[in-house]
């Protein structure tokens, strides 16, 4: 039996320039983990992106919001 899908969803291949290093390591993780490297991929850019913040709260000035500075 192979590996699980990472995702139900239509899978577009992108092309990622890593440096050899972390090439190495993922490869490492993912052979430990009996996992792929692509999955790693995955949940590492998901888990990034849902941190990462709006382009409106990197946008807005600080203070802007709570009238600071006025």
């Amino acid at each position: 039996m192979g590996r699980p899908r990472a995702s139900d969803e239509p899978r577009i291949a992108t092309a990622v320039r890593l440096p050899e290093s972390v090439h190495r390591r993922l490869h490492a993780a993912a052979t430990e983990r009996d996992v792929s490297a692509n999955l790693i991929v995955i949940r590492a850019v998901t888990e990034y992106l849902d941190r990462l913040p709006s382009a409106d709260q990197v946008l807005t000035p600080r203070g802007a919001a709570t009238g600071a500075g006025s």
